[in-house]
């Protein structure tokens, strides 16, 4: 609400818009009540900024007016005003003033706007805020390319065509970077990216203005262009996905009444990336809603908070950095299953702190690593027409090759990487043949198997001691083993009600229940019976998202409860370490025990 009547600029604004921004359908039928104690709320939010509340916030004739002090600064409205500046300035031949401009828009209009909040309103925002990206980034372009500043201008020219895979001006703009750069073949790789990508999508060609600019180029660089088409027709991969160029975290805010109404506070905070550690004197970090947090393992007390976007899910710890998921999805009677994340990838680096957002056509189910450190991603909301796996670069975040996994109508959450292969679990069951529920991938020829099994394969788990492949069936509620050799599988049944997760860790297998906080111990060689440990009080049951293993334990994360557990096998001890808000998934690295938070309304 507050977002919204600051982006007005002083507009009285009716009752029932406000009660349709914040309920739409659902109005309850106490809404004028409720409204005014909202109202009654901010004014005293804005007491506490040093602004008179009622006079900056006064209601008449069934209106409210929201009118900020002299000198108050709003984000949104700043980035539309530097990037026309920029525009201007670059069409009068301003190349310095135009970049300047140009870089506060980009920096400005690259804020998540109101991360966790959805409405026609926010959508549209957010569409606004994606022009001005792209628009700046056009004057940054062609700024660094008038001046000769071409490595710039490939990277910009790079990011536009990230954020706006059909434009084709800007992979000739792109292609014209590269070769004045004195990089012919990156020139004619980006045309044959741009040409295999259109075919894939849409059936179609590009224009004849982008094949003259590529055989302009071809012409001018013969040896560049054998030794480009050679590459391209050796690899024989598809199309590829064009990798991301690092995000930076946003700045910290004015500290005078700076508006933000992308992150919607009065004064800016800890933005995405930004960095809390505590040292070895001092009290434990702050925990933060919408973070990642590393717990130590001996104290339990955090060490480490990092802000990252909303809607996280998976983490995994691997080269180095630890890797988020922001790809949640959630299934609903009405729609069915659909993708409520923002389809990126975090990765952060401990040390430093830094959070950089990998994009560039994800839509992350499911995220393992292998021996490298590199990261393997499921695509289940892929933008081409059927789910795909994807290996990221842990250094460079390159995307190096994209397979197809049928069938192509699968929700690929479950993965895991062992015995030279990568495995991957199609949980919803929605292929041809449903008895096809894992796929064997070489990830070095794309060769696939599939395992015949039944549908539903929900996670899985890799044992090295043992050479096989563990999965959880949600709608069996048991858990089976594959070996990985022979092809054998031998289920237990009645393991939990819904198990969800599980990791392999010693002699045993240990698997979440995704509807109660049961952790549920299964012998992973030998015979025995499952053994049931719960978790979370009765007061809050909740279900069981993630398991990991290591650093002297079994962690667990029950969101409902807001806490993520520790139960320690030697002793048999559980220990529950409250973070305040929701813990989705967790990993153990060296240097800590890693969960994400997501905020209350996510």
């Amino acid at each position: 609400m507050f977002a919204y009547l600051a982006a007005q600029n002083g507009r009285a604004v009716p009752r029932d818009e406000l009660a349709e921004l914040l309920w739409g359908d659902e109005l309850p039928a106490t809404w004028e009540k409720a409204l005014r104690v909202l109202m009654t709320k901010l004014r005293a939010l804005l007491e506490e900024c040093g602004i008179d509340g009622s006079s900056a916030l006064t209601s008449a004739f069934g209106c409210y007016r929201l009118v900020l002090p002299e000198g108050a600064w709003i984000d949104v409205d700043a980035a539309a005003s530097s990037v026309d500046r920029a525009e201007a300035a670059r069409a009068s031949g301003a190349l310095d003033e135009a970049r300047a401009q140009a870089l506060t828009a980009a920096e400005l209009a690259r804020r998540s706007f109101l991360p966790g909040e959805e409405g026609p309103w926010v959508d549209e925002q957010r569409r606004d805020l994606r022009d001005i990206l792209v628009r700046a980034l056009e004057c940054l372009r062609d700024a660094a390319l008038a001046e000769g500043d071409l490595a710039d201008a490939v990277r910009y020219a790079t990011e536009i065509t990230e954020l706006e895979p059909f434009r084709e001006s800007g992979y000739r703009a792109l292609m014209q970077a590269h070769a004045a750069a004195g990089n012919p073949a990156e020139a004619l790789r980006v045309y044959e990216r741009y040409r295999r990508f259109l075919a894939d999508e849409l059936g179609a060609y590009p224009s004849a203005e982008s094949e003259a600019a590529y055989l302009e180029i071809l012409r001018s660089s013969p040896e560049s262009a054998r030794s480009n088409g050679d590459r391209s027709s050796a690899d024989g991969l598809g199309p590829e996905l064009t990798p991301p160029a690092d995000d930076e975290p946003p700045r910290r805010g004015r500290r005078k009444i700076a508006v933000l109404v992308a992150g919607a506070v009065l004064v800016a905070g800890l933005g995405a990336g930004a960095l809390a550690v505590a040292a070895n004197d001092e009290a434990p970090p702050e925990i933060l809603p919408t973070s990642l947090v590393r717990l130590d393992p001996e104290t339990l007390e955090p060490s480490q908070v990092v802000r990252i976007g909303p809607r996280a899910d998976l983490v995994v710890v691997a080269g180095g950095y630890v890797w988020v998921t922001h790809g949640l999805l959630r299934y609903t009677e009405d729609d069915g299953l659909r993708d409520a994340g923002d389809r990126t990838v975090t990765r952060v680096d401990p040390s430093t702190g830094e959070a950089v957002v990998v994009g560039g056509g994800l839509g992350p189910c499911g995220i393992t690593a292998d021996p490298s450190g590199d990261v393997w991603v499921a695509n289940c909301f892929a933008s081409g027409p059927s789910a795909n796996v994807v290996r990221v670069d842990a250094k460079t975040l390159a995307f190096e090759a994209t397979w197809p996994v049928p069938p192509a109508t699968g929700y690929y959450r479950g993965m895991a990487y062992g015995g030279g292969s990568l495995w991957v679990a199609d949980v919803s069951g929605a292929g041809d043949d449903r008895r096809v529920a894992v796929t064997q991938l070489n990830p070095r020829t794309g060769a696939r198997r599939p395992i015949r099994f039944p549908r539903h394969a929900s996670a899985l788990s890799w044992s090295d001691g043992y050479g096989d492949l563990w999965m959880t069936n949600f709608v069996a509620g048991g858990v089976s083993r594959l070996d990985a050799d022979g092809g054998e599988i031998t289920t237990t049944n009645a393991v939990a009600q819904n198990p969800g997760p599980l990791v392999v860790h010693g002699d045993a297998v240990w698997v979440g229940d995704w509807n109660r906080p049961n952790l549920v111990r299964l012998p992973a060689v030998g015979s025995g019976r499952p053994r049931r440990i719960s978790l979370a009080t009765a007061a809050r049951p909740g279900g069981i998202t993630s398991v990991a293993a290591g650093a002297g334990g079994i962690w667990v994360t029950v969101p409902d409860d807001r806490a993520v557990w520790k139960f320690d096998p030697r002793t048999n001890r559980t220990t529950r370490i409250g973070v305040k808000y929701y813990p989705w998934g967790v990993a153990v690295g060296d240097d800590g025990v890693w969960a994400v938070l997501r905020a209350h309304d996510e």
